[in-house]
């Protein structure tokens, strides 16, 4: 039971009467139908019915509203912590957040999701995909070694390889691997890895936009320079021999890293962003686009947690009244993370700043070109990213960096479920598809912004109305526990 979600507003038959259903796969807006949701399924979408209520059946008056499918954070890590996920998952349901992927995992992950062991409170949202451990130094310090960790955790049953901190040989070997066994890699490329070269070896998709300036070295005039900046950059020390215990002094390290990676931006990698910043090359960024349009190399840019983390101190994070759902522990970690950014060198800080306005152009000229795109937050642990509300936030910024309401509403509905191969389940209301929805009180073809102005939330055919997700906040709000 969770400590925050307390029973919905109605269970089992719901009907949703005189709703606009909004499809975003092929971008129609129906008026006056009836979705109803039978336990776990939408059993019927139809038009609106004159006939009275069916004994058992819960009606919600949809009339001016508009339903469309849950929604998906494609980058999110709730489960590093499986035993304290109530406040995440709280603050997921009440933003209409009803799956993740699950972007770092482990063996235990893996085998407690095969057994059914998986936490799972009223109203969590569904585990869509996840990892094994991350490959790092430790369990991919070689070509060989990254080879035998994909083979493993393919073995493990893992629905997806992440790629983390690892160098060139092992990166390039584990996706090699990885195609070879059909499980798809995806990740941050190494400072030495060009994108066109993992695009054309197959890598599913590429988060953060790189990170850093590996990406952006393809789309400069001066890549050759961009490139020896990059690679004068230091990387974090990860230990590379396994000793007992090694698991949890990498998962610390990591822990330590992820709060706000900017924290450690070298000089050598502010001079890259820079560099590559001011000799942006139009027709080299539409050639990278192209390329990854042909080998559907997908984008999951975070623009939420890039902007947290190159403007960690600006006011609309640092006093985010949305604050008040975090752990306070966990805010402690965000607000040192914060000082620590500010002792950065200027023109470091100030690298990092610029930056922003060239990740909105390349979000915007790659989503223009048609590479495929997934919304994702980063969120747990992550400073300055709020669970549930960060989608929301990612929307937001990449409608700044260009794309229409429509295209947003896809990254975490019907291109999510494309991406997991998932569409006859989720991502459109249809028969037989799961019981999942959200009821808005805009239409959010005209904009994204109705995306956040939620009336009701389905969730494996149990629905929350308006006062009931308010109640869930104020829960969270009044003992702090997400992270």
């Amino acid at each position: 039971m969770s400590r925050y979600v307390t029973a919905p507003t109605a269970d089992h038959d719901v009907v949703i009467r005189d709703v606009t259903v909004v499809d975003p796969l092929d971008g129609t807006a129906t008026a006056g139908q009836d979705v109803r949701f039978t336990g776990t399924t939408i059993a019927s979408v139809s038009a609106t019915s004159q006939t009275g209520t069916a004994a058992g059946q819960h009606v919600v008056d949809g009339r001016g509203r508009f339903l469309v499918p849950g929604f998906a954070d494609m980058h999110a890590h709730p489960l590093n912590s499986p035993d304290d996920v109530d406040g995440a998952y709280a603050l997921m349901l009440a933003n209409g957040v009803v799956g993740f992927r699950q972007m770092s995992g482990s063996p235990a992950l893996l085998a407690a999701r095969a057994a059914g062991a998986l936490p799972a409170p009223l109203g969590a949202p569904a585990l869509l995909a996840t990892p094994g451990d991350l490959l790092t130094p430790v369990n991919a310090s070689t070509a060989e070694a990254a080879v035998a960790t994909v083979r493993d955790q393919h073995a493990q049953g893992a629905d997806f390889i992440k790629a983390a901190l690892v160098g060139r040989d092992a990166f390039l070997a584990a996706l090699a691997e990885a195609g070879r066994l059909g499980v798809p890699l995806a990740g941050h490329l190494p400072n030495d890895v060009d994108p066109r070269e993992a695009s054309r070896g197959g890598m599913r998709a590429i988060e953060h936009l790189g990170p850093g300036a590996t990406v952006f070295a393809a789309t400069s005039s001066r890549e050759a320079e961009v490139r020896s900046a990059v690679g004068a950059a230091r990387t974090p020390k990860i230990p590379t021999v396994r000793l007992p215990g090694m698991d949890r002094v990498i998962g610390r390290v990591i822990r330590g890293i992820v709060v706000n990676p900017a924290t450690r931006t070298s000089d050598s990698s502010a001079r890259a962003l820079t560099l590559a910043d001011d000799s942006f090359d139009e027709e080299a960024a539409q050639e990278l686009a192209a390329l990854f349009v042909e080998h559907e190399t997908w984008q999951c840019p975070t623009l939420v947690r890039l902007h947290t983390q190159q403007f960690p101190n600006a006011p609309e994070h640092r006093h985010d009244d949305r604050r008040r759902y975090i752990a306070p522990g966990e805010l402690r970690s965000w607000d040192r993370s914060g000082r620590k950014f500010a002792g950065l060198p200027t023109a470091t800080r100030d690298a990092l700043e610029s930056h922003w306005a060239a990740q909105l152009r390349l979000v915007g000229l790659l989503a223009g070109a048609g590479v495929p795109m997934l919304a994702g937050t980063d969120a747990d642990g992550a400073a300055g990213v709020i669970p549930g509300f960060a989608l929301h936030d990612e929307f937001g910024y990449l409608a700044d960096a260009g794309l229409g309401p429509l295209q947003i509403l896809r990254t975490a509905t019907s291109d999510a479920a494309r991406f997991l191969g998932l569409e006859t389940e989720t991502g459109r209301l249809a028969p037989g598809s799961r019981a999942d929805a959200v009821l808005l009180a805009a239409d959010p073809m005209a904009s994204h912004t109705a995306l956040g102005r939620i009336d009701g939330v389905v969730r494996a055919g149990s629905f929350w109305d308006r006062s009931a997700l308010d109640g869930i906040l104020e829960r969270v709000a009044g003992a702090p526990g997400a992270r």
